[in-house]
């Protein structure tokens, strides 16, 4: 039997609750956020509120230097438990819970198939599955992007970021089969 002192800890005295992410820097970089806990820490400033772990699937984390670190923003709405029940000093986030407005506006226009990635500096990934007009597309914040459309044309344009240079380096072959190249402008330079 488990003696009456252990019931502060998890399964005991569960304890759940609703808040928004009000910190991302963990000084021990382990992905852990702080969170302002709706009706419990609403008068604790951020500074004093305690680390939450994040429980995460088993198709992302990190270990021993390996693997995708977490992603949680500030301003994410997220759910969770104490692991010290009511004493709620141990908060562990167990997922997050969209709210209005955090719908990203790449997304919206082909909503639920155009799934979409964006850093918050502007990069972004999306990964649009709409019947006839599937793609995917990469994006620097500047507007160089590469793109794959339905049929597998592959674009990558630089205009409107103002880049002038696409660079292609290796240490070996560089092999182009095609029964046609076209080359729009002039060549500078063609070493055979």
């Amino acid at each position: 039997m488990i003696p009456s002192n252990f019931i502060e800890f998890y399964g005991d005295q569960s304890r759940w609750f609703l808040g928004e992410v009000v910190d991302v820097k963990d000084p021990k970089q382990l992905g852990r956020v702080k969170v302002n806990v709706f009706g419990v820490y609403d008068d604790i400033l951020p500074a004093d509120l305690p680390w939450a772990q994040i429980v995460v699937p088993v198709t992302t984390g990190i270990h021993e230097g390996k693997g995708q670190n977490l992603g949680i923003l500030v301003g994410t709405q997220v759910f969770g438990m104490f692991l010290d029940g009511k004493n709620s000093q141990l908060p562990m986030v167990i997922g997050t819970v969209p709210k209005e407005g955090d719908t990203n506006e790449k997304a919206k226009a082909n909503y639920p198939l155009n799934k979409v990635y964006e850093t918050e500096t502007g990069h972004f990934k999306e990964y649009d599955d709409t019947d006839g007009a599937e793609r995917i597309k990469e994006s620097h914040k500047l507007g160089t992007y590469y793109e794959i459309d339905k049929d597998g044309n592959m674009t990558i344009d630089t205009t409107e970021s103002g880049a002038r240079t696409i660079t292609i380096k290796a240490s070996g072959e560089i092999n182009v089969t095609a029964p046609v190249v076209n080359v729009n402008g002039d060549v500078v330079k063609l070493n055979s």
